[in-house]
């Protein structure tokens, strides 16, 4: 079950961001959710924000169960948060960043650890990279992490972090 929950959560992840992206954007009324609708009741999604562009939470030692610091150490750099659904003590968080995929991987190979988690999988597929991690193994505090190029046809490269903390 904890691997088909791995392999089904970064193509869930995809088809949100797919799904999502053209939704979260400002209708110049700086209301972005008038019309959202969610399957799931307890699920709230909120309004896209943009980031300062300087990147990441506070950086390292994350992982002891606190969901904002690992999102905050997920946060790739120079990037504008799109789209961010959080149900159940987890949340999914879209960005589009300015930096390019080989950068982020870079980034992520090492930021994913730092936050004191340990990947159990890399996936690449379709010009994407995927990370799949937790605390440890058979831990439910992880989540996954899937890079894909930007689908505006710019240099830069969209982002989709989905974490749940330990039940």
């Amino acid at each position: 079950m904890r691997l088909a929950r791995a392999i089904i959560l970064p193509a869930l992840v995809l088809l949100l961001v797919a799904c999502g992206s053209s939704g979260a954007s400002s209708n110049g009324n700086g209301n972005g959710n008038g019309n959202q609708q969610s399957d799931t009741p307890q699920a709230t999604a909120t309004p896209a924000a943009s980031s300062d562009g300087g990147g990441g939470g506070g950086g390292g030692g994350g992982g002891g169960g606190d969901l904002d610091q690992l999102i905050g150490d997920l946060t790739p750099p120079n990037s504008t948060e799109i789209s961010r659904t959080t149900a159940g003590g987890g949340a999914v968080i879209g960005w589009n960043s300015t930096e390019s995929m080989d950068s982020l991987k870079s980034f992520y190979e090492g930021a994913i650890p730092d936050a004191g988690m340990q990947i159990f999988s890399t996936t690449t597929a379709g010009g994407g990279v995927s990370w799949v991690f937790a605390k440890t193994e058979g831990s439910s505090f992880g989540g996954s992490v899937t890079l894909a190029p930007s689908s505006d046809g710019s240099s830069g490269t969209t982002v989709v972090v989905a974490v749940t903390t330990e039940s």
